[in-house]
């Protein structure tokens, strides 16, 4: 059974035969076998597949190659030659999978390539390794050379297309105007190959040279002072004989120009980019700036062409501004900037610089321009200010000839002159006419001898031009006399042509040009209306303003449906009904007939009509709702995304050109700052309406239907208006969209304005006070609290407005100014509150102690003790009253509640009041009370004599008693004695008690 072929086994070889086994005789066997596959594949690639069909497979035996296959030749470095294939029977040799060979096939080659049928060694691939943590570098920071970017412009390697030379000029301001079409035929030269090759051209080519070789010296081009010292003088021989003294720029012809001077200028702004930069350029400038600009014309000046960048073009002058490079061939300012749009900055255009003239278009040659064709213009100018000077000076000659009395006109031909003059219809006869007259013929004279002595110099000078070469004659005008006094008109079919005209015309009956004048004149009335109201005097609410441009366009779409399309029908009817059966019979009824008819292609001619009135009406109003919004939203077109507004709320500096449209009032709540009507739903309403618009002219059916009454025509047919995606509808679309969103940022960054009073807005009075309720403030710091809460009152009287205009919007900040500022007074008042509640309390507490004291006044004394008492306790009544603060301290803060004109209650007011005045009260009351006083120690006097005069009764009853005592002497009696005794002790108590 045959083995299959192991891995990297030539597909040449066969496995081995029993004849070969692991004998080393066999080995050798298989080592000379191996050597001759070898030789057998070597020669297959070499001579191709043609070789084994000659000689099979060659055995192991180590026999030469026959004759028949030679040995391949060698090259010179020992490589195998290929043998060329030619004839028929060339073919491709067959690529097969071939094993490795070394340059040198020996006997012992195979201790040198080893095993040849383990293929290559291979080494793993590691690259999806190299994302792992372990395998990536660790990089470490390193300080970079201070003259790094020395180093980096040092290592420039042979050539580059980078620009390494700096310029100030634009690469597109060097390109050259070419008639090429961008995409020319295989063979022609391409549009960019031949602007590059007239680039190098222009570049290449010398002005000075040019016009030298035009024989024009470039510093005589300029006119200078005369010499007065030495004065140019015919004998000189100088060219031109005379110096030059009109400015060139006058003769220059604008017809060599290329470009118009707008295009010129615009060169320098690269694609992009609005930055505008200089345009190369050549000028005739003098080399001294200084006296250059002094004196333009001095003879010392030495004009040449510099090299220059043009900055600037004034309109009105037609001049240009340039600017002379540096040695470097650069254009900048004194401080070593790059002069970028003409030098013209915020504050305007500084003066001009030493190195910067305004040039004329004569002076001046632009790098993109040919030079061959300015050197024709100079020339050409040249050659006419000459010639002009000339002329000039030739007129001067004939002017300074003498004419006085030597040849005058006659007589006769003077008085034909002023009779026929004078026989002029309507003509005035007076002594001013006369006098006019007179005047005239003095200049008819003047000039008939000037004439005449122009016709002797001129006979002079032809006759001696050596002598008068100086003298240029004024060129003769050869007069060309008509062959024949009428027009030749070429042959021409009149006849036919008028009748191919009439036969295709619709304007060959007067009932359809009547019917073509009645509809131009409604699609004029139409062409005059407008499907929006752009011109509101009053700005309103943006559902108002919605109501308003879907009322307009409504009322237009109903009049175009209906009242439009009847008026038509009829002005048509009215104006073909009385036309026989022909081109316009308006009561046919086949379509085949109609089809062919002129009635069919009025009919067309009117749909288009209609067509191209919808049109206009549509983007004339358009065009001006779009107008209307851009006006209003003008000031805020260039307002950045993320401005801020600033701290004046009060002013805007976006005022709309007319009236703002929209009204909408600036809202604080808990949601934070916004406006009543989301900003967002502007765009969303405004596109809505530019496309409800458009939409409003799709529906108006086409007249040929209704016109057409005896024909069938299927469906509604409707007149194509325009769609909304065309390109000028989207245009405008964008410009109102972008101008919303534009109109929106101030709006925002204004609102954003008032997010610091969001607290004060939305917390309560009761939060703000909290800390004040739970204690008892002083006076003192309520009136700070208050005075800073009135303060901040004004300040947001002050600082906020009532309403203010923003682009298209007028916003209402009166409510929330009006809120704030009650929200302020009420804090203010609410403080006050708390005070008058503590000073109620206050008070309250004093009148009590008064009353107090007052109550214990009025208090009855019963004994002269009580009342001395009483007496001592008044008199430090006084000195209490007199020292007494609380009153004083409660009346300076009743002054701090007076100093904001607070409104205390009737009961705050009556307390306060009661308390400052119970001290003079209580002092009034010890007055009345003193008296009372007198009276009760006089009654008490009174009763104290007669409880003396009782109580010296009773001692003297009682001693008289006690007397009696020493009487008794029953011992029978003595218990009633005792008793007696007793009773009598204790009236001696009594009596002791009261004396005491």
């Amino acid at each position: 059974m045959e083995q299959p072929n192991r891995e990297g086994q030539s597909p040449g070889r066969t496995s081995q035969g029993p004849e070969c086994d692991g004998t080393p005789v066999d080995q050798e066997c298989g080592l000379k076998r191996t050597h001759a596959d070898l030789e057998y594949n070597l020669g297959r690639i070499l001579l191709g597949p043609d070789l084994g069909a000659e000689k099979p497979l060659p055995s192991a035996d180590p026999n030469p190659l026959p004759s028949s296959l030679s040995p391949p030749t060698l090259s010179d470095l020992g490589q195998p030659r290929k043998l060329p294939l030619t004839g028929t029977d060339k073919k491709y040799p067959l690529m097969k999978q071939r094993g490795f060979y070394s340059d040198i096939l020996s006997p012992g080659s195979l201790d040198q390539i080893g095993e040849v049928c383990r293929g290559p060694c291979m080494n793993q691939d590691l690259l999806r390794q190299a994302d792992l943590d372990q395998f990536t570098p660790n990089v470490r920071t390193f300080e970079i050379p201070e003259d790094f970017d020395d180093y980096l412009e040092q290592q420039h390697i042979g050539s580059t297309t980078q620009m390494l030379t700096q310029t100030d000029f634009p690469v597109q301001a060097y390109e050259p105007k070419v008639q090429v079409p961008f995409l020319v035929l295989p063979g022609q030269c391409p549009r960019k190959i031949e602007i590059e090759r007239r680039k190098r051209l222009y570049l290449s080519l010398d002005i000075n040279q040019l016009l030298a070789d035009e024989g024009i010296d470039s510093n005589m081009l300029m006119p200078r002072h005369p010499d007065p010292q030495n004065p140019q003088t015919i004998e000189q021989g100088h060219d031109p004989l005379f110096p030059v003294y009109l400015p060139l720029k006058v003769f220059d012809n604008e017809e060599f120009d290329c470009r118009t001077p707008s295009e010129w200028i615009n060169m320098g702004l690269e694609p992009g980019s609005q930055v505008r930069k200089p345009v190369p350029g050549k000028a005739l400038l003098p080399t001294d700036d200084i006296l250059g600009h002094e004196d333009p014309k001095s003879p010392k000046l030495k004009y040449e062409w510099c090299s220059v960048g043009v900055l600037d073009y004034d309109k009105e002058k037609k001049l240009y501004l340039v600017h002379k490079t540096d040695q470097n061939g650069l254009v900048r300012d004194e401080s070593g900037k790059p002069i970028l749009n003409g030098g013209v900055t915020a504050e305007g255009r500084p003066p001009l610089l030493t190195c910067q003239y305004w040039v004329p278009r004569i002076q001046l040659l632009f790098c993109a321009e040919d030079p061959h064709v300015f050197t024709q213009r100079v020339v050409q100018a040249n050659a006419l200010r000459k010639n002009t000077e000339a002329l000039l000076l030739y007129n001067l000659y004939v002017d300074c000839m003498p004419s006085e009395g030597h040849q005058l006109i006659s007589e006769q031909s003077l008085s034909k002159i002023k009779q026929w003059a004078m026989s002029t219809p309507r003509m005035r006869k007076g002594p001013s006419v006369l006098e006019h007259l007179s005047s005239l013929s003095r200049e008819v004279n003047l000039d008939y001898e000037r004439s005449m002595n122009k016709i002797n110099f001129d006979q002079i000078v032809s006759s001696k031009p050596d002598t008068f070469s100086y003298v240029t004659l004024p060129k003769k005008e050869e007069e060309k006399v008509p062959r024949q006094g009428l027009v030749s008109v070429p042959n021409y079919p009149f006849r036919e042509q008028k009748e191919d005209f009439t036969f295709v015309s619709l304007l060959t009956r007067p009932e359809v040009i009547m019917a073509l004048s009645k509809v131009r004149a409604e699609c004029n009335k139409v062409m005059g209306m407008s499907l929006f109201h752009s011109n509101l005097s009053k700005y309103s609410r943006l559902e108002e303003f919605e109501q308003i441009q879907s009322q307009t366009f409504s009322q237009v779409q109903m009049f175009l449906k209906d009242s439009w399309i009847s008026t038509l029908k009829v002005a048509m009817r009215s104006s073909l009904r009385d036309m026989s059966k022909g081109w316009y019979n308006l009561y046919e009824t086949s379509w085949e007939v109609y089809l062919m008819s002129k009635l069919h292609k009025l009919m067309e001619l009117l749909k288009y009509m209609l067509q191209d009135t919808l049109r206009f009406l549509v983007q004339d109003s358009l065009a001006s709702f779009s107008q209307f919004i851009s006006d209003a939203c003008c000031s805020v077109l260039d307002c950045p995304d993320h401005m801020v507004w600033g701290d004046d709320l009060i002013n805007s500096p976006y005022r709309p050109r007319k009236n703002p449209l929209f009204i909408v009032d600036l809202v604080l709540d808990s949601s934070g700052v916004h406006y009543s009507t989301p900003l967002e739903h502007f765009e969303t309403s405004l596109l809505n309406l530019f496309d409800k618009g458009i939409l409003s002219t799709h529906a108006v059916p086409q007249l040929e239907k209704l016109v057409m009454e005896d024909i069938f025509i299927s469906g509604d047919p409707l007149l194509e208006s325009v769609g909304l995606h065309e390109p000028l509808v989207e245009e405008l679309r964008a410009i109102i969209a972008n101008a919303v969103r534009k109109a929106m940022i101030p709006l925002q960054a204004y609102a954003r304005e008032y997010q610091k009073y969001l607290e004060l807005n939305n917390n309560d009075i009761a939060t703000f006070l909290k800390d004040y309720q739970t204690r008892c403030p002083t006076a003192s710091e309520v009136r700070e609290v208050v005075l800073t809460h009135l303060q901040e009152k004004e300040i947001l009287d002050s600082s906020l407005p009532s309403s203010i205009i923003i682009g298209p919007f007028y916003i209402n900040v009166d409510n929330v100014k009006q809120s704030l500022s009650k929200k302020r007074k009420a804090l203010a008042t609410s403080m006050l509150d708390i005070l008058a509640k503590n000073l109620h309390k206050e008070v309250d507490s004093i009148c009590e102690e008064f009353r107090s004291i007052s109550r214990k006044i009025y208090e009855k004394p019963n004994s002269i003790e009580e009342l001395a008492e009483l007496r001592e306790w008044m008199k430090g009544i006084p000195e209490k009253l007199v020292g007494q603060e609380r009153i004083v301290k409660v009346m300076d803060d009743y002054q701090v509640m007076d100093e904001f004109f607070y409104n205390l209650s009737t009961e705050d007011f009556n307390d306060k009041w009661a308390a400052s005045n119970w001290p003079s009260k209580i002092l009034g009351q010890i007055e009345m009370v003193r008296q009372q006083h007198t009276e009760d120690e006089e009654k008490f006097r009174k009763i104290q004599i007669m409880d003396q005069n009782n109580f010296q009764e009773k001692l003297e009853g009682l001693q008289l008693v006690v007397a009696g005592f020493s009487t008794h002497v029953e011992i029978a009696r003595a218990h009633e004695i005792a008793n007696e005794v007793r009773r009598v002790k204790k009236q001696l108590k009594d009596c002791q008690q009261l004396a005491t």
